[in-house]
């Protein structure tokens, strides 16, 4: 794959006359300036074609968003999460309205805004760095993992696994880790097992079929039980 530059487009910043005016390269370097290092990425192509089921966060369509490079932001650009290479794909016409599509690279992008969530790449436990969904309240953070893979192959078509979630909750020091039933209620006191499994049973929540929002609706929930009782 060739090598391209990642332009991407401080559009709410630039009057519409200077868009008209100014090419796609001229908006980047008037941008980024000559550090061109900062806006790498590579030429998108399909590498999942024969693969069944879908790669991306949420329904893998683009959609608008905001990403961060070198504690700066930039929004809005159109993108979509990979959640098999932990890579954002950014889509952006070129000056000769054309639709091109780049990979980015992930070493380069702390942080990005998607589907209103914040994404933070992270090491945690003994995982490679990866992107976390952040949510927090005033005294508990969260962060959520999403990931899958594939398998199959031979004989047999590949396809990607069912969507992978690990939840990372820090309280008053104290830190709890869960990404099923088993762990999810292993996670807290004896005392205390009853309100989340009751929880449980209230939202009427399966770990093994629950959808991206209701997954975060739990988390939501969760941090608000663990506030309202101590320490995990």
């Amino acid at each position: 794959m060739r090598l391209f530059r990642l332009c991407l487009l401080f559009i709410t910043c630039l009057p519409a006359t200077l868009l008209a005016q100014t090419s796609f390269e001229e908006l980047v370097e008037k941008t980024f300036g000559s550090d061109q290092t900062l806006v790498n990425g590579i030429q998108f192509s399909n590498q999942y074609i024969r693969i069944e089921g879908n790669p991306y966060f949420m329904d893998g369509r683009y959609q608008f968003g905001a990403v961060c490079i070198h504690d700066r932001w930039y929004d809005p650009v159109r993108m979509r999460y990979n959640l098999y290479t932990q890579k954002v794909e950014i889509e952006y016409l070129t000056p000769e309205d054309h639709m091109n599509q780049l990979i980015t690279v992930p070493e380069q992008m702390p942080e990005f805004i998607l589907g209103g969530y914040l994404f933070r790449r992270m090491s945690l436990g003994k995982d490679h760095a990866a992107y976390y969904m952040v949510l927090s309240t005033e005294n508990t953070e969260c962060f959520i993992g999403w990931s899958l893979d594939a398998v199959g192959g031979g004989n047999s078509r590949r396809r990607f696994t069912p969507l992978e979630r690990k939840c990372w909750i820090g309280h008053d020091g104290h830190w709890i880790m869960f990404d099923d039933r088993r762990s999810y209620l292993g996670a807290f006191p004896p005392e205390r097992k009853k309100e989340f499994k009751d929880l449980l049973k209230w939202k009427k929540f399966h770990f093994g079929v629950a959808g991206t929002h209701e997954w975060v609706d739990l988390v939501w929930a969760t941090l608000r039980l663990i506030e309202e009782g101590g320490n995990p």
